[in-house]
């Protein structure tokens, strides 16, 4: 067992001398005791939904904090290291850039994943590839606010979110805008459901969605959008059962709450939501 930890260490210690990301060279000398698994994507083998929205978040984290408008083109390729109760995915991913004639960048993002009945998903890299001699790509951290793990709150209630002070209450045009928060639905609803059968996050519905940030110096309400530290409470629907003729099938209101803090030293983002199924937690 010891000489297995050796081993492991001697492999993670190549890896993170890469930066993570571009380690196919490394693959055939990885231990077998080693949880880390190295994929490609092809036309056979598409990326994983969680890997998809991985590469989103990464991608939303960059222009959140850059002023940019990047869109996901795609996946090349990505690793995973496992280690309970945490893993660890590199994303190289494609995005576009409108802004720049749809110009394509190849995209690299790290997710720090953790938690059980809270799960906590950090981004700490989000960037397009640096050049070979690029000797800033993998500089440590120094420097960082303190983490958040405590529970998620609870529904406040529709009469709460009247409050001017704390709440803003987001308009449909809204949500169509800043698709990063159906995604942030989506992730939240991936996490606690990924076992349901035939999971179809094109048939999320979102009905209404309220954010709250405790900055009370906020002149335009929805400034609070882009607040660094804020919470989203999003009431939705399910609709796994829709056909031509009859549209969706009704559907009782569900709820995600999800919580986002931006490190203002770090720029890692982290999103915080229920990592368990909770389907008892509906408006009737």
């Amino acid at each position: 067992m010891r000489e297995g930890y050796k081993m492991e260490h001697e492999f993670m210690m190549k890896v993170r001398q890469c930066g993570g990301f571009d380690i196919e060279h490394l693959m055939k000398t990885k231990p077998g005791c080693c949880n880390l698994w190295a994929s490609e994507i092809t036309k056979d083998k598409p990326a994983p939904e969680d890997i998809v929205l991985y590469a989103r978040l990464g991608i939303h984290k960059y222009n959140m904090i850059q002023g940019t408008n990047l869109q996901l083109h795609g996946i090349e390729k990505y690793n995973v290291y496992r280690k309970v109760p945490y893993s660890i995915h590199y994303v190289t991913a494609v995005a576009k850039d409108p802004a720049a004639g749809g110009s394509l960048v190849t995209f690299q993002s790290k997710f720090y994943e953790e938690g059980f009945h809270v799960k906590r998903l950090t981004c700490s890299i989000a960037r397009p590839k640096p050049g070979p001699h690029d000797d800033q790509a993998y500089s440590p951290l120094t420097k960082s606010e303190p983490e958040d793990k405590s529970a998620l709150p609870e529904w406040p209630g529709d009469n709460a979110f009247d409050g001017k002070k704390h709440y803003y209450v987001v308009k449909k045009s809204e949500l169509r805008k800043n698709d990063w928060i159906r995604l942030y639905l989506e992730l939240a609803f991936f996490t606690a459901n990924m076992s349901l059968p035939n999971l179809d996050l094109s048939k999320l519905v979102i009905t209404k969605v309220a954010v709250y940030s405790s900055d009370e110096n906020m002149v335009v309400p929805n400034e609070r959008l882009n607040a660094r530290n804020a919470i989203f409470y999003i009431k939705y629907k399910y609709c796994p059962n829709k056909n031509k003729a009859h549209g969706f099938k009704a559907t009782r209101d569900r709820i995600a709450i999800v919580r986002r803090n931006l490190d203002k030293f770090s720029g890692h983002i982290t999103l915080s939501f229920e990592g368990i199924c909770e389907w008892r937690r509906t408006f009737l």
